[in-house]
Order: structure tokens, then sequence, then C-alpha cells
């Protein structure tokens, strides 16, 4: 991430530049601290850099470069194609995590940090390296101790990313937990860095978690939102019961239930409860949680 100043001196473009083409046309949409600063990422930087070629180099107006850009699909301010770097960056990571190699793992995640949005490392490094070393845990190819290390690592970058990334408090604050039994909640992750990108305060109580005391918890912290993952259709039944006890205590309650775990389920929402898939969060939250 980069700070206006920042974004200002690689692009040796006026601050006041980049907050009136932000504030007239929307051209990016940057991050904003708990203090109010902005924060740009790596296609932040991509689209200014763009629109400064068209203004310079091509003599067009801003008006008419933000045009030719909101048409295009942006193909031509995009990087070259992101997969083989995310592979080698992937590959290096991992190798550096079973080695239990801690100053090279965080050097090698400082430089993906660098150079894609955190979503993107998130997704396509640390979530695959999460799955392929589960993956090889079950086949005997890793121990014990270096599944739970590599675990440690992603677990510890996430979390920091959740203190750090600013809050809106006009929003709700949501509850994300896998129920008891449930271990793998590399997707509960990945949707609690959603919501708090869009400002939600996220309490994230993680895996293997017990119903016993949510309930208190819902109330004491007057949650009105609750995002549940799980990747067994097993507990589904368990989980409905809980939940629609929940709801006869406190009709206000909201559910998001997602995972693989729901895939194949024809169960239908309702005006408690929602079922859904990564691919469509957007509209999730549009309609459910904003």
């Amino acid at each position: 991430m980069y700070s206006i100043k920042k974004v200002s001196e690689l692009l040796d473009i006026p601050p006041v530049t980049i907050r009136a083409w932000e504030n007239r046309y929307h051209v990016v949409n940057p991050m904003r601290t708990e203090g109010g600063h902005r924060l740009y990422c790596k296609k932040d930087l991509e689209i200014l850099k763009w629109l400064k070629e068209q203004t310079t180099k091509n003599h067009m107006k801003i008006g008419e470069a933000v045009q030719l850009l909101n048409q295009s699909t942006n193909k031509s301010i995009e990087s070259a194609p992101i997969e083989k770097p995310f592979g080698d960056i992937k590959a290096a990571l991992y190798q550096a995590l079973i080695e239990i190699n801690t100053q090279e793992a965080n050097n090698i995640i400082e430089l993906a940090f660098s150079l894609y949005e955190y979503e993107d490392v998130f997704h396509h490094i640390l979530a695959e390296i999460l799955y392929q070393i589960g993956d090889e845990w079950e086949n005997g190819k890793v121990t014990v101790a270096q599944e739970h290390y590599v675990s440690q690592f992603v677990i510890n970058r996430f979390t920091q990313f959740l203190r750090i990334l600013p809050v809106n408090k006009l929003l709700p604050k949501i509850l994300a937990f896998c129920p008891e039994g449930e271990d793998h909640h590399i997707g509960l992750m990945l949707f609690s860095l959603f919501l708090r990108k869009k400002g939600n305060e996220v309490i994230y109580l993680g895996p293997d978690t017990p119903f016993d005391g949510l309930l208190d918890l819902i109330e004491n912290k007057n949650l009105s939102i609750i995002a549940i993952s799980i990747t067994n259709p097993a507990p589904l039944v368990r989980v409905e019961k809980w939940m629609r006890a929940c709801i006869e205590r406190n009709p206000h309650l909201k559910f998001v239930i997602g995972g693989k775990g729901v895939l194949g389920s024809r169960r239908r929402d309702t005006q408690s409860v929602s079922y859904f898939t990564e691919s469509d969060w957007e509209s999730l939250y549009m309609s459910k949680l904003h």
C-alpha cells in the first residue's frame, strides 16, 4: 500500500491532481486509515500512470482519457499476466516455509505485498499454499510441525490485516466462525478480509468453535450478522438447528453461511438466513449485509 505522497513521488503527479482525479472522476478508490489518510494499491498506481501517459504523451484531456478508460477492458493498463509471477513467489514462499526459514519467508511475503494487492496475495498465494500444505500433510510429504508452522504464519498475516484495515463504526459488526469439528477456515479468512475491506468490524473466532456461549457473546456485543463457513455438509443440520434457536431468541439476527458444505444444498434463502458461495460475495453484501 502507498501513501499519496509516495504515489506522487513514484508517478511525478502532484497530490492535488491525484485527489482531483479521484474526487471528480472516481478513477481510483483508495482505502482509508482510521486517521482518514489515503492508501493506494498497485492497481491504483497503474491506473494513475496510464492516465498520466494519455494526458502527457497522447495529449488527451483528462475527461477523454477517463472516458476511454471506462470504455476499455483495462487490458492496456494491466501488467503482464500475473499467473507466472504468482507461481514464482508462491513456490519460493512455500519452500521457505517448509524449511521453517522465518526471515526468508517474511522477506518473500513483504515482496509479494509490495507487488500485488493484499487480496490477491491472500487468494493467489497464501490460501493456495495452505491448500497445498494440507494436501501434502495428508499424503505424508510434510510433518505435522511443518503444517502447523505454515498455518500459523498465514494466520499471523491475516490477523495483522484485520487489525490495520480501517473500521466504519456506522456499519454492523460481524461474527465469523466455523462450527465445532470444522478445521478448514481458509474461506472464512478470505471472506472476513472482504468484509474488513468494506469497513465492517469482524470478530473472528476461527475454526472448531463450539456453540456454547456464542449467543451470549452475540447479545453482549450487540451483533446482528453472523458469518459461518463449513466445508463438510455433515454439520449443516446441527448448524441450522442452532441458528433457528438464535433467531427465536433474537428475531433481528441475520446469518450468512457458505463454503463447500453448502454448495450442493437445495436450501433456500430466508429473511434471516442466506446461503452463499465465493462467486457472489459482492451481491450478497449489497443485498444482505450493507
